[in-house]
């Protein structure tokens, strides 16, 4: 199977995802705290009204969220959907086929969970809804107190956020092998298609013009499965595309 045919434009992930309308530990309704380490995202306002909490080196902040709006944010920034009306769905476009939602996470644990792979690995797989919430409600417990630590000043939050750093990355480096791999396959042959494309213009070819596919997505026919966010339908999900480098024949 040639997993080129599989690759979204710049080898992108798309992905439809209904927000929690469950209340967390703290009262608020929406998604689970959490980072990529990688991965750029962004979140496109499909329906309803809400807020997305970012918090990065820089502090809190909350933007409002309305239908036809878009919210960018790159990696490091904790980043936490709120659905007060229950009715938010987005759609996440996100770099390197949907990677941030298949392997570059971590989510905000508190201090005893990140400390431990064992603990972590055990604490992050969910295979239903309710397992989700049960993990957003951890992820909660852990976010608070960095969130809080911003409240008091700025340099004892960045602390703060310079300790889950760490912690993240210590979770993060035995995947990153495999998160290479993604980014060959995904954008890096993305961009050296587009310079090749520049070259045959340059010397009268055309040829390539003939392989063009099309293809056509519509995940809403397919069953749902819980991320961190909320309830997710990848479009064109390939699972040769998965984060530890594995393809599938």
């Amino acid at each position: 199977m040639d997993i080129r045919q599989f690759i979204l434009p710049s080898g992108v992930g798309l992905t439809h995802i209904e927000v929690y309308t469950e209340a967390g530990p703290d009262g608020v309704i929406g998604g689970a705290p959490h980072i990529h380490m990688v991965c750029s995202e962004i979140y496109y306002v499909l329906e309803g009204k809400g807020q997305i909490e970012l918090l990065s080196a820089e502090g809190l902040e909350t933007v409002e969220l309305l239908p036809n709006k878009a919210v960018s944010f790159r990696p490091g920034i904790f980043h936490r959907v709120l659905n007060p009306n229950r009715n938010l769905k987005l759609l996440d476009i996100s770099q390197h086929g949907g990677l941030a939602e298949r392997g570059d996470f971590v989510m905000s644990f508190p201090v005893e969970v990140l400390s431990s792979p064992a603990e972590y690995a055990k604490a992050v797989r969910v295979r239903t809804r309710e397992e989700a919430i049960r993990r957003r409600d951890l992820a909660v417990k852990g976010y608070l107190p960095i969130r809080e630590a911003f409240g008091r000043g700025k340099e004892e939050g960045r602390e703060k956020l310079r300790e889950f750093y760490r912690a993240a990355r210590d979770l993060m480096a035995p995947k990153v092998d495999g998160f290479e791999w993604v980014l060959k396959v995904g954008a890096q042959n993305e961009v050296k298609d587009s310079l090749d494309a520049c070259d045959f213009i340059r010397s009268g070819r055309t040829a390539y013009l003939e392989r063009a596919r099309h293809a056509a997505m519509y995940p809403l026919k397919d069953a749902a499965h819980p991320g961190m966010s909320g309830e997710l339908r990848p479009y064109m999900l390939d699972e040769t595309f998965l984060a530890d480098g594995k393809k599938v024949a």
